[in-house]
Parts: C-alpha cells; sequence; structure tokens
C-alpha cells in the first residue's frame, strides 16, 4: 500500500441529517463540516473521481463511519464498492464498526480499523472472524509536541505486539506543534508514523472534488498565526494547552480578544471563516462573534475590544484561577492580583478556585450567571475538581 502519490479517499456519511457515526471522538472535524455529504454520491461523480487515481487501492472513509447502521446502509456501501472495483481498484475500508468487519470478507481488500478505548476493548472478541482478510490498525495521537510523543513509544510498541498486526500511528489534525518524525521511527514496517501532510495533499471525494488543503483547516498553521498575531489574545482552553499541553490536549472551540477588526479579515481570507456577530445589541460592549470554517476545524468564539487595558480586565474577571490568563505574541499574560505561580498550578494540577471578593463584571453580557455554570459544568467533564 505505500506509494509516493496521494491517496484517493471517497468521505461517506450516509445519513440525509444529521452525522452517521456512533463514536465522538475529541479530534473529529468531520461532525459540522458544511463539506460532509449527506446520503450517497452518484455513480457518475464516483466514477470520474477514482478513474483520476494514480494509486492502485480507493479508501472509503469518514466523514461519519462506512459501517455506521451496516444492515440499513449497506446496499449504498456495497454499489460504491461495486463501482470501484469494476474500475479496476481495489478497496479499503477505514471503520470503527468492528462488529461488521466479517461481512466484508472477498469484498474489500484492506481494512482499517480506527482504534479508541471501546474499540481496543472488542477486538479480541472478532479478531479470529478476520482470517483472510488484510487488517491494519490506525490510532491518532495525542496532539503533544515531539518530546512528548517519544516519551509514548513504549506504549505504542507494547499496543503493536498485543494487537499482532501493523499499526498506524496518524498525526492528529488538530495539533499545533510540528513533529520531528526523525525521532519517532521504530527500525520496522510494523508501526508506522504517518504526517497530517499526507491528508492534506490527499484527494477527496466529499461535496465536491477536492485536495484536503480545501476541505480541512490546517490547523498548526492557524495556530501560527493566531499565537504571533499581537492584535489577538488567547484565552480559554487553548490558554490551557499551550501552558500544559500534557495535562490539556485537547480543545473544543478557540477562544479569541482581539483588538482590530482587520484580525477577522484575515482569519476570512486566508481561514476561510465566517463570521457571525452574536453581540446582545446593535450598540453593547464588547462584541461577539461566532466564526466556522468552510474547512473541518475548530469554530472561532471571538470578543472584539478597544484596549489592552479592556482583556486583562475580562480575563481577570473570570470566575476560577485557572482561567486567569491570556496568550498574545509569544506570551503569557498572568491575572496580577492571583498570581502567575498560582494559576500555573491551577492549571496543571486541575484545580479550579473560586475567587471570592467583588469581580468587575462590566465588560460581561448579563447572562454571566448561565455561561459561568456552563463553564463549571465543562470543567467537571475535563476532570477539574472545583474549590467553592
Amino acid at each position: 500500500m505505500k506509494s509516493l502519490h496521494a491517496n484517493f479517499t471517497i468521505i461517506v456519511n450516509w445519513r440525509k441529517s444529521g452525522f452517521g457515526c456512533a463514536k465522538v471522538c475529541s479530534y473529529c472535524n468531520w461532525r459540522d463540516s458544511p463539506l460532509l455529504p449527506h446520503g450517497g454520491q452518484s455513480a457518475a461523480d464516483i466514477s470520474t473521481f477514482i478513474t483520476q487515481c494514480d494509486k492502485s487501492f480507493i479508501t472509503i472513509s469518514g466523514g461519519a463511519d462506512p459501517l455506521y447502521r451496516f444492515e440499513e446502509y449497506c446496499p449504498q456501501l456495497l454499489a460504491m464498492i461495486q463501482i470501484i472495483r469494476e474500475h479496476g481498484y481495489k478497496v479499503r475500508i477505514i471503520t470503527r464498526e468492528i462488529q461488521h468487519i466479517a461481512k466484508l470478507k472477498g469484498l474489500v481488500d484492506y481494512v482499517s480499523i480506527s482504534l479508541d478505548s471501546d474499540v481496543l476493548a472488542d477486538v479480541g472478541r472478532y479478531q479470529h472472524e478476520w482470517v483472510g482478510i488484510d487488517v491494519e490498525y490506525s490510532l491518532v495521537l495525542p496532539p503533544l509536541p515531539t518530546a512528548a510523543i517519544v516519551t509514548l513509544k513504549p506504549q505504542y510498541f507494547a499496543l503493536y505486539v498485543q494487537l499482532g498486526k501493523r499499526l498506524v500511528l496518524r498525526e492528529n489534525l488538530n495539533s499545533i506543534y510540528p513533529l520531528d518524525f526523525g525521532k519517532l521511527i521504530f527500525g520496522h514496517s510494523g508501526i508506522v508514523f504517518v504526517a497530517k501532510a499526507l491528508c492534506l495533499e490527499s484527494r477527496y471525494l466529499s461535496t465536491v472534488d477536492c485536495v484536503g488543503h480545501d476541505i480541512v483547516q490546517d490547523t498548526e498553521r492557524l495556530a501560527r498565526y493566531l499565537m504571533n498575531e499581537p492584535r489577538l489574545h488567547l484565552f480559554g482552553g487553548f490558554a490551557k494547552h499551550l501552558l500544559a499541553a500534557r495535562v490539556h490536549p485537547e480543545f473544543a472551540d478557540i477562544d479569541l480578544i482581539t483588538l482590530d477588526a482587520d484580525v477577522l479579515r484575515i482569519l476570512e481570507d486566508q481561514f476561510a471563516y465566517t463570521f457571525k456577530d452574536v453581540s446582545q445589541s446593535a450598540t453593547s460592549y464588547p462584541r461577539y462573534f461566532l466564526g466556522k470554517s468552510s474547512r473541518a476545524g475548530k469554530t472561532i468564539q471571538l470578543i472584539g475590544m478597544n484596549s489592552a487595558d479592556d482583556v486583562m480586565k475580562f480575563i481577570a474577571g473570570a470566575q476560577y484561577d485557572a482561567d486567569r490568563v491570556s496568550f498574545s505574541a509569544g506570551q503569557f499574560h498572568f491575572d496580577s492580583t492571583v498570581g502567575e505561580q498560582a494559576i500555573r498550578h491551577a492549571v496543571n494540577t486541575k484545580q479550579a478556585n473560586l475567587i471570592g471578593g467583588d469581580r468587575d463584571l462590566s465588560l460581561f453580557s448579563i447572562n454571566r450567571p448561565l455561561v459561568e455554570q456552563r463553564h463549571k459544568i465543562k470543567l467537571l467533564r475535563k476532570g477539574f475538581t472545583i474549590h467553592e
């Protein structure tokens, strides 16, 4: 399956509305993507797409899961497989629905099983059914720097031995850290690292025929801009990720404060975002914007302010010490009334302490109590201990 040529992948989502996958993976960007198909693609589009492939196989992947509700949607999947095989190509399926893999024996040539804890726990139950099927396992790496990934290599080797099949370790598309793959080799082909550049350079049939860069946000490139733009302050989950990536490997939306409306135009022009003003009223301050990209990627929640003093006043109004930090142009900014050491400790230990006394809430909306209650629930779900 090795080739210098980019992969050709058909993105599927069998459901005509919603997202056809039983899993909720932290790294999945497809669930809300505007380019996610709903229902099967036409035979003509599939044929046109696959005949341009210069590899020996075509991949059928998510998007959603190709084997989602298999009994209901298998006619569409089997029709797609037949078209691919009629054109002389082999078929690779990427799936987490391992209970259905044996039903594809003789129909597909390769199966790549995307691992998570639930899937891994069930592998032993079904492995004996896969004799005669070329199976490999795939695992998305945590979005961490190279040094942190290197420390995990013994765990990946142990997993490879446990599974007894080829293990593909895929670079996380949401990672903001460039990986040095020269430090991540195992010396054999049983475990391989796959750079996200392969996904971004490959061809896809989604709602359109396109290259990966067109439909998937390069989070590393986006983060490079956000982290070096002096008119921006990052806060929330992104700031915690920058402060302690191993403790906070995942972040959901990207929370930003900008001092210049030109930043919105840059995000629109260079990163395919569209922003909607969701402020309380036409005259309210600060201004609130919700940004979604036409590429599969993170949502941006952006606040427009007039001064750096207002930014720090906003950050210093957070209810918990762990939230009183922002990042701008290479530097962290900590609320001086709490102190850098206390905030770092709260973030590193996931111990969020309620800040007592009067808080200046003049820059917050009147719905702040509800917002704070929701935020508390989010922190608890992320494993924080709340001290009130």
